[in-house]
Protein backbone atom coordinates (compact mmCIF):
# COMPACT_ATOMS: atom_id res chain seq x y z
CA UNK A 1 0.00 0.00 0.00
CA UNK A 2 1.26 3.42 -0.87
CA UNK A 3 1.50 5.92 1.95
CA UNK A 4 -0.13 9.34 1.78
CA UNK A 5 2.49 10.81 4.14
CA UNK A 6 6.11 9.87 3.70
CA UNK A 7 7.75 8.27 6.75
CA UNK A 8 10.39 11.01 6.70
CA UNK A 9 7.69 13.51 7.73
CA UNK A 10 6.40 11.59 10.76
CA UNK A 11 8.95 13.13 13.18
CA UNK A 12 7.98 16.61 11.96
CA UNK A 13 4.32 15.79 12.55
CA UNK A 14 5.03 14.33 15.99
CA UNK A 15 6.90 17.50 16.96
CA UNK A 16 3.95 19.66 15.87
CA UNK A 17 5.97 21.30 13.11
CA UNK A 18 3.30 20.74 10.46
CA UNK A 19 -0.19 22.19 10.80
CA UNK A 20 -3.22 20.19 9.69
CA UNK A 21 -3.63 22.57 6.74
CA UNK A 22 -0.01 22.00 5.69
CA UNK A 23 -0.40 18.22 6.04
CA UNK A 24 -3.43 18.37 3.73
CA UNK A 25 -1.40 20.39 1.21
CA UNK A 26 1.46 17.87 1.43
CA UNK A 27 -0.91 14.96 0.87
CA UNK A 28 -2.38 16.79 -2.13
CA UNK A 29 0.99 17.58 -3.75
CA UNK A 30 2.13 13.96 -3.41
CA UNK A 31 -1.13 12.65 -4.87
CA UNK A 32 -1.01 15.15 -7.75
CA UNK A 33 2.59 14.46 -8.69
CA UNK A 34 2.20 10.69 -8.44
CA UNK A 35 -1.00 10.81 -10.52
CA UNK A 36 0.55 12.73 -13.44
CA UNK A 37 4.04 11.15 -13.38
CA UNK A 38 4.91 8.13 -15.47
CA UNK A 39 8.37 7.78 -13.93
CA UNK A 40 9.61 7.06 -10.44
CA UNK A 41 12.22 9.12 -8.59
CA UNK A 42 14.04 5.84 -7.89
CA UNK A 43 13.28 2.86 -10.10
CA UNK A 44 12.02 -0.28 -8.38
CA UNK A 45 15.16 -2.21 -9.23
CA UNK A 46 17.38 0.49 -7.73
CA UNK A 47 15.26 0.55 -4.57
CA UNK A 48 15.50 -3.23 -4.32
CA UNK A 49 19.28 -3.08 -4.78
CA UNK A 50 19.50 -0.49 -2.00
CA UNK A 51 17.37 -2.71 0.23
CA UNK A 52 19.61 -5.70 -0.39
CA UNK A 53 22.72 -3.62 0.28
CA UNK A 54 21.54 -1.67 3.36
CA UNK A 55 18.56 -3.63 4.66
CA UNK A 56 16.08 -0.75 4.37
CA UNK A 57 13.99 0.65 1.55
CA UNK A 58 14.58 4.29 0.66
CA UNK A 59 11.89 6.70 1.92
CA UNK A 60 11.71 8.53 -1.37
CA UNK A 61 10.61 6.29 -4.23
CA UNK A 62 8.14 8.36 -6.27
CA UNK A 63 8.34 11.93 -7.48
CA UNK A 64 5.37 12.60 -5.20
CA UNK A 65 7.51 11.44 -2.26
CA UNK A 66 10.28 13.77 -3.41
CA UNK A 67 8.09 16.85 -3.76
CA UNK A 68 6.26 16.14 -0.50
CA UNK A 69 9.41 15.73 1.60
CA UNK A 70 11.35 18.51 -0.13
CA UNK A 71 8.55 21.03 0.26
CA UNK A 72 7.86 20.02 3.88
CA UNK A 73 11.49 20.44 4.91
CA UNK A 74 12.73 23.31 2.74
CA UNK A 75 9.63 25.50 3.22
CA UNK A 76 9.17 24.78 6.91
CA UNK A 77 9.67 28.42 7.91
CA UNK A 78 6.89 29.72 5.65
CA UNK A 79 3.52 30.70 7.04
CA UNK A 80 0.74 28.31 6.03
CA UNK A 81 -0.71 30.82 3.54
CA UNK A 82 2.70 31.19 1.84
CA UNK A 83 3.14 27.42 1.85
CA UNK A 84 -0.25 27.03 0.15
CA UNK A 85 0.92 29.52 -2.53
CA UNK A 86 4.06 27.42 -3.03
CA UNK A 87 1.90 24.31 -3.53
CA UNK A 88 -0.24 26.24 -6.03
CA UNK A 89 2.91 27.35 -7.86
CA UNK A 90 4.09 23.75 -8.20
CA UNK A 91 0.62 22.71 -9.40
CA UNK A 92 0.60 25.54 -11.95
CA UNK A 93 4.09 24.64 -13.16
CA UNK A 94 3.29 20.94 -13.53
CA UNK A 95 0.20 21.69 -15.61
CA UNK A 96 2.16 24.32 -17.58
CA UNK A 97 4.97 21.91 -18.41
CA UNK A 98 2.48 19.58 -20.07
CA UNK A 99 0.76 22.44 -21.91
CA UNK A 100 4.09 23.80 -23.20
CA UNK A 101 6.10 20.66 -23.94
CA UNK A 102 3.63 18.00 -25.06
CA UNK A 103 3.75 17.45 -28.81
CA UNK A 104 6.92 19.54 -29.18
CA UNK A 105 9.76 18.33 -31.38
CA UNK A 106 13.22 17.61 -29.98
CA UNK A 107 14.50 20.85 -31.55
CA UNK A 108 12.46 22.86 -29.03
CA UNK A 109 13.83 20.84 -26.11
CA UNK A 110 17.37 21.34 -27.44
CA UNK A 111 16.78 25.07 -27.89
CA UNK A 112 15.64 25.38 -24.26
CA UNK A 113 18.71 23.48 -23.02
CA UNK A 114 21.16 25.38 -25.21
CA UNK A 115 19.65 28.77 -24.35
CA UNK A 116 19.70 27.94 -20.63
CA UNK A 117 23.34 26.88 -20.68
CA UNK A 118 24.37 29.97 -22.66
CA UNK A 119 22.60 32.24 -20.15
CA UNK A 120 23.88 30.54 -17.01
CA UNK A 121 27.44 29.84 -18.20
CA UNK A 122 28.50 33.37 -17.31
CA UNK A 123 27.63 32.87 -13.65
CA UNK A 124 25.70 36.13 -13.36
CA UNK A 125 23.38 36.74 -10.42
CA UNK A 126 20.78 38.79 -12.31
CA UNK A 127 19.02 38.14 -15.58
CA UNK A 128 16.69 40.17 -17.79
CA UNK A 129 13.05 39.17 -18.23
CA UNK A 130 13.63 37.08 -21.37
CA UNK A 131 16.49 35.22 -19.70
CA UNK A 132 14.35 34.58 -16.61
CA UNK A 133 11.67 33.10 -18.89
CA UNK A 134 14.20 30.74 -20.48
CA UNK A 135 15.47 29.69 -17.05
CA UNK A 136 11.88 28.94 -16.03
CA UNK A 137 11.29 27.06 -19.30
CA UNK A 138 14.28 24.86 -18.44
CA UNK A 139 12.72 24.03 -15.07
CA UNK A 140 9.41 23.18 -16.76
CA UNK A 141 11.18 21.09 -19.40
CA UNK A 142 13.01 19.16 -16.69
CA UNK A 143 9.71 18.50 -14.90
CA UNK A 144 8.14 17.28 -18.13
CA UNK A 145 11.03 14.97 -19.02
CA UNK A 146 12.14 13.76 -15.58
CA UNK A 147 8.65 13.09 -14.24
CA UNK A 148 7.22 11.93 -17.57
CA UNK A 149 4.19 14.17 -17.04
CA UNK A 150 0.95 12.98 -18.64
CA UNK A 151 -2.50 14.52 -18.83
CA UNK A 152 -4.07 12.91 -15.80
CA UNK A 153 -5.30 16.13 -14.20
CA UNK A 154 -8.74 16.39 -12.66
CA UNK A 155 -11.43 18.58 -14.19
CA UNK A 156 -11.13 20.88 -11.15
CA UNK A 157 -7.37 21.27 -11.72
CA UNK A 158 -7.89 22.09 -15.40
CA UNK A 159 -10.58 24.66 -14.53
CA UNK A 160 -8.31 26.15 -11.85
CA UNK A 161 -5.48 26.43 -14.39
CA UNK A 162 -7.81 27.89 -17.01
CA UNK A 163 -8.89 30.61 -14.59
CA UNK A 164 -5.43 32.16 -14.99
CA UNK A 165 -5.95 32.44 -18.76
CA UNK A 166 -9.29 34.13 -18.12
CA UNK A 167 -7.69 36.58 -15.68
CA UNK A 168 -4.99 37.51 -18.22
CA UNK A 169 -7.60 38.04 -20.94
CA UNK A 170 -9.48 40.57 -18.83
Amino acid sequence: MEQIINDALIPMMNEGMLSIERIHDLIYIKELIDRVSTRKYIESRTAEDLFRKYGVMPNIITWGDYFQTEMASSLLELADADFKRAVSTVKFDIISCLQIFSNKESDFFNWVDTSYYEITAEGREYFDEDEEEIIHLKILKDYFVDLGVIDNFTEAEIQWYGSFDEAVAM
